[in-house]
């Protein structure tokens, strides 16, 4: 038997027999746990945990296995032989269990793949086109949805999930024509389309519940990918996996691409794509559309791939999920001996580098280890890829869920590594790799590491302040059930450590954050993270210290008062920060409205591929808020506030708006503003700009007042002008 790792979902403390995550908002007491995405009575106590894999088992011709017994199935979790405690097959919209068939829960019946494509070449896009029409058109089940993304400047939706074999024929068509800059309105189009179903109360029970799921999915701060394309590819990727957190049973990503290469300050986001994969049940199966090209491409670096194992190198790719390294120099036959007192060699270092670059170069390996490590396989070398295709599918409706008791101690962030095995000769067995020991929290667990150590910080007493930063919730447009707001995080980075490598003249620095939203009872209803890994030259060092890391997401919530816990950490100095703030969301009354005053940083003017809901608007650019609180009256200065104002439709007057700046509860001047008519949303955006260097240094009080009718809506904002 040859065993290839990969694929599965830990239920921790609210643990229940094939169960799955709990869903957005939903809090189960303590009295109930998981089951197929129900609510049940608990089976187990709540000390204890289970360990659902799902697991791939065929024969030596390839064929599915559908008759393992559970005395067959080894599993390893941690090193340690488990007792395998429950074993069924799911079977297309069945499930067998001690030999006895039956149908399976209807949301676990679903099958979710989702198709994502990367911008390729001509010769690519045929080969592309050709396996996701193969995949599609084949004897699927009528349970099996397909869905159609694309990678480019940002993560599109060319499709929703669908059973319609004409629509994603039409959409891989989209998707693999080179007609890029038509993707953004499609995309905007079909996410308004999915908004209306998930919010409806007359949408079916499925349709509403993959259009919820495909919204979560498509939850992606775009700003993350204007560095580079390969940052843009793997924070999609982590967003498409992390969506489908709240869907049961086994999901699939089929991802196209040339080949991807991963630079070095890019390592732990990579490697914690398998991670979350294999905590969701998502496979994600590769494809190197180059198609047979790839054969000779990649033969040169074979054999500094093999003198990479043989000296010991640990990099991306030869490690899994970001746990333990393949590589166990102990074992090596023809590496080097260190010599004396363990210092190194320069033939050594030379082969370590060699070996190192050589990984790089190869970008199909990051293919192969993020199929390998959730349960899939590459697909390359090939220019008709009709039968992987075939195998794809049988994958997609038929596989085993291995259950077991781990029975961890501690839930201390630590990477588990899973083996499992069949006592039956001639099989093949596609497992995950393993996961991370972190109990469930918001959204489905805390899955990435930094965000564990991050909800640890959360929970000292007293709370860490060792990373200076500030934080905040605002308004964008008020409701009555629901008001439309952002989440701000900024961080100077004069405050955060650089390494500075001098054998490359490079630098790297790294800033995590993560935000819970708790209502009164101290639910979390909401959460927000993001990683920022930098590199760069030493020679533009100075300039990134001398700025900001500002992150912003939407939240939007109903009436209430909420509290915002929020934590960053400086990785390269280890430190931690956090704080807490409030943020009360009051109900709309009727008439005018308007948004929170956001204090500018800077604007930029005709900002491209800007999307269309962005709520920082500005004729045609966009607005980045500034937390800071602080303006310097420096020649040229200017204090910029931002607004938008929400004219009531049905009151004949226009609005009009007032400024009063204030110092120590004295007014000091005020200003009738001139707005003009509202945009097509019916939003008035408005820039309230004054020369901050001809102000006197002093704490302002900025109140703007807007009143249409008998209606009147406020909003104000403190800023202190600094001499410099």
């Amino acid at each position: 038997m040859k065993p290839i790792l990969t694929n599965l979902m830990i239920l921790a403390a609210l643990g229940g027999p094939f169960g799955a995550a709990p869903a957005r908002g939903q809090q189960p007491s303590p009295a109930q746990v998981i089951v197929q995405g129900q609510i049940s009575e608990p089976v187990l106590s709540s000390a204890a945990e289970e360990v659902v894999q799902d697991v791939i088992v065929r024969d030596k011709r390839g064929r599915p296995l559908k008759d393992l017994k559970l005395d067959e199935v080894k599993v390893s979790d941690d090193g340690a032989s488990q007792k395998v405690t429950g074993l069924r097959l799911v079977d297309g919209q069945e499930v067998m269990e001690n030999g006895v068939r039956a149908p399976l829960d209807p949301m676990k019946a679903i099958r979710l793949v989702t198709l994502v494509f990367e911008r390729l070449g001509n010769s690519a896009r045929r080969v592309a086109k050709d396996a996701a029409e193969s995949l599609v058109k084949g004897e699927q089940a009528q349970n099996v949805y397909f869905a159609v993304v694309a990678i480019d400047s940002q993560l599109f939706v060319l499709q929703e999930f669908t059973t319609d074999k004409a629509a994603l024929k039409k959409a891989i068509e989209k998707a693999t024509s080179g007609q890029y800059a038509t993707y953004a309105e499609d995309s905007e189009r079909i996410k308004k389309s999915l908004r209306a179903a998930a919010g409806s109360a007359d949408t079916a029970p499925v349709p509403k519940k993959t259009a919820q799921v495909l919204l979560d999915m498509l939850e992606f701060n775009s700003s993350f990918g204007r560095e580079e394309s390969t940052r843009m590819t793997i924070f999609s990727t982590l967003s498409l996996v992390r969506g489908q957190y709240s869907m049961p049973g086994r999901k699939s990503l089929v991802y196209f691409s040339e080949g991807l290469e991963v630079p070095t300050h890019l390592d732990e986001p990579f490697r914690s794509i398998p991670s979350v994969a294999n905590r969701y049940n998502v496979a994600i199966y590769t494809v190197d559309a180059r198609g047979v090209q790839t054969s000779s491409q990649n033969a040169g670096t074979k054999d500094l791939a093999k003198a990479a194992r043989l000296t010991g190198v640990a990099t991306m790719s030869t490690q899994t999920a970001g746990a333990e390294n393949v590589t166990n120099p102990a074992e090596s036959t023809t590496a080097s001996t260190p010599s004396a007192e363990g210092a190194v060699t320069k033939d050594e270092l030379r082969a370590s580098d060699l070996a190192e670059s050589s990984m790089r170069m190869n970008v199909q390996l990051p293919l192969q280890t993020l199929a390998e490590s959730t349960g899939a396989f590459l697909i390359s070398d090939s220019n008709d890829l009709s039968k992987p295709m075939r195998q794809v599918s049988e994958e997609i409706s038929t596989y085993y869920e291995v259950q077991y008791h781990p029975g961890i101690a501690s839930y201390d962030g630590r990477f588990r590594k899973t083996q499992v095995e069949v006592a039956r000769k001639d099989t093949v067995v596609h497992a995950r790799a393993g996961y991370f020991a972190m109990a469930m929290n918001v959204r489905g667990p805390v899955l990435l590491p930094y965000e564990y150590a991050l909800a640890k910080a959360l929970e000292l007493n007293p709370m860490p302040k060792d990373v200076e930063f500030r934080s905040a919730a605002m308004v964008v447009r008020p409701g009555t059930s629901e008001a439309k707001g952002l989440v701000i995080v900024e961080v100077p980075m004069s405050g955060i450590h650089f390494s500075e490598h001098l054998d490359n003249r490079t630098f790297t620095s790294r800033v995590s954050l993560l935000v819970l939203v708790k209502d009164t009872k101290g639910a979390v209803v909401a959460k927000v993270t993001s990683d920022l890994p930098r590199n760069g030259p030493l020679a533009v060092l100075p300039q990134a210290r001398a700025g900001n890391y500002i992150y912003t997401e939407k939240l939007d919530l109903p009436p209430g008062r909420y509290t915002l816990e929020t934590a960053v950490m400086d990785h390269e100095a280890g430190k931690v920060g956090t704080r807490k703030s409030s943020y009360v969301v009051t109900p709309k009354a009727q008439g005018v409205a308007m948004s929170s005053l956001y204090l500018v940083r800077n604007f930029q003017a005709n900002a491209k591929n800007m999307d269309p809901n962005e709520p920082l608007q500005y004729q045609g650019g966009k607005i980045t808020a500034t937390l800071s609180g602080q303006v310097f009256a420096v020649k040229g200065a200017q204090l910029s506030t931002f607004f938008v104002v929400y004219p009531d439709p049905a009151i004949a007057e226009k609005p009009v708006a007032l400024v009063e700046f204030s110092v120590d509860g004295k007014v000091i001047a005020k200003s009738e503003l001139p707005l003009p008519a509202a945009d097509a949303q019916g939003r008035i955006p408005y820039v309230l700009s004054s020369p901050a260097e001809t102000m006197p240094p002093a704490t302002y009080l900025i109140h703007v007042t807007v009143k249409q009718g008998n209606s009147m809506a406020d909003g104000m904002t403190q800023v202190q002008i600094a001499a410099r």
